[in-house]
């Protein structure tokens, strides 16, 4: 099973290595942080996120050119703002998401698959 790509941006080093190794814990997610939107960008371009966390200590504008940017190249990406420091707060609003995203199942039921039979 592919693991859940997850970009994470903040300015504080110490608080994005807390979050990315809380991420890494889960075995199904995998993370990658950066402290600026350049490099944000440069790694948004080179691997395929699922999910981008733009924290809250990040400036509206740079949330902003951040979402638009990514959320134009990649319709279906997550992208949540506005996180803070709570580790409980991330998994939970994580998981409610990949949730939400999941495509809907349809389950085609022929009434009259049989009918042809005699």
């Amino acid at each position: 099973m592919e693991k859940i790509q997850i970009l994470t941006v903040g300015r504080d080093p110490v608080l994005l290595q807390k979050l990315s190794r809380f991420i890494n814990e889960n075995a199904g997610w995998e993370s990658t942080a950066t402290i600026d939107d350049e490099t944000a960008i440069e790694l948004f371009h080179l691997r395929s996120f699922d999910i981008v966390i733009l924290l809250k200590d990040v400036a509206a504008e740079s949330v902003k050119k951040l979402t638009s940017l990514f959320s134009h190249q990649k319709p279906e990406l997550i992208v949540f703002d506005n996180i803070g420091d709570s580790t409980q707060i991330l998994e939970d609003t994580i998981n409610k998401a990949l949730q939400n995203s999941k495509p809907a199942v349809n389950i085609v039921d022929d009434a009259f698959k049989d009918s042809n039979k005699e």
